[in-house]
């Protein structure tokens, strides 16, 4: 039988790594939307819209780490 502790892990585990592809997806999104927004108010496209999607993408992937190594903390802490 599995034991609570290790349920817990597990559960703790999956939730991280949901948030972390959520924060990814919302990154990208809300920077699209940005730029988008930003380049139809001043009538600067595509620049705006390209300038933060990337910056987007880049928070995204940016989470993404911190997220990864938050989780092999959590398997050091397993080795222990």
């Amino acid at each position: 039988m599995v034991q609570k502790k290790e349920v817990d892990k597990f559960v703790k585990k999956m939730a991280n790594a949901s948030s972390a592809g959520t924060s990814l997806a919302f990154s990208v999104i809300i920077g699209a939307a940005m730029g988008w927004w930003l380049d139809k108010t001043f009538d600067t496209k595509p620049w705006l819209f390209l300038l933060f999607l990337v910056c987007g993408i880049i928070a995204g992937f940016k989470n993404m780490v911190y997220f990864i190594k938050k989780t092999d903390l959590f398997d050091d802490e397993d080795r222990k």
